[in-house]
């Protein structure tokens, strides 16, 4: 049974919905479902287990397990949350996406870091852009710009990976031409010969 938590726990927290986190570029309410939720108080943490999705504006991150980091609120005693503030990191792991309306991201870790406003997926990453593929030991998509690096030291770092001395460390780009398929093009020029044939 999947279950809504984050729009509710925004109003339990008394936090505001907008400020729960930025993996999308549209901001509002990080909604998020999954099968399982935990919460712990006194770490600020909340974890999420089983088909998690995390949505926010048109940005979904999906895994099979999310772990969420909040900031410390001051001046505030009492109750669950009641000394959160905003979402400050995001860890997914377990078969993660990430998925825009422009472009897919997967592999099996990501970090989503609110002081870089940064996503970092490592794990045999697949970015997919259109037809367009690019596959990498890691990635850091950049939420403000939309820039995304592949393999840089930093992400490969990231990765637990030595770009100078591991064979992961290659990227490989798959793009495809701009306008019509080549099966579409292909499949044009016979019927335009049978036509030919028959005047």
């Amino acid at each position: 049974m999947i279950t809504r938590f984050l729009v509710f726990a925004a109003l339990m927290l008394g936090m505001p919905a907008a400020a729960l986190g930025q993996i999308g570029t549209q901001g509002g309410p990080l909604d998020i479902t999954a099968e399982q939720g935990q919460v712990f108080d006194s770490e600020r943490r909340a974890v999420f287990i089983g088909n998690v999705d995390a949505a926010q504006g048109d940005a979904n991150l999906r895994s099979d397990r999310l772990e969420v980091f909040f900031s410390a609120r001051t001046g505030q005693t009492g109750g669950v949350g009641s000394g959160w503030r905003n979402v400050n990191r995001v860890v997914a792991s377990g078969n993660v996406f990430y998925v825009t309306p422009d472009e897919v991201a997967r592999g099996e870790h990501a970090v989503y870091e609110l002081t870089t406003e940064t996503i970092t997926m490592t794990g045999g990453v697949t970015l997919t852009r259109g037809r367009d593929v690019i596959t990498g030991s890691c990635i850091i998509v950049d939420l403000a710009t939309r820039n995304s690096q592949i393999n840089s030291p930093d992400c490969m770092e990231a990765a637990g990976e030595d770009v100078t001395t591991s064979d992961n460390g290659r990227v490989r780009f798959i793009a495809f031409p701009s306008g019509n398929d080549e099966g579409e093009e292909d499949s044009d020029e016979p019927a335009a010969s049978d036509e030919d044939a028959e005047g």
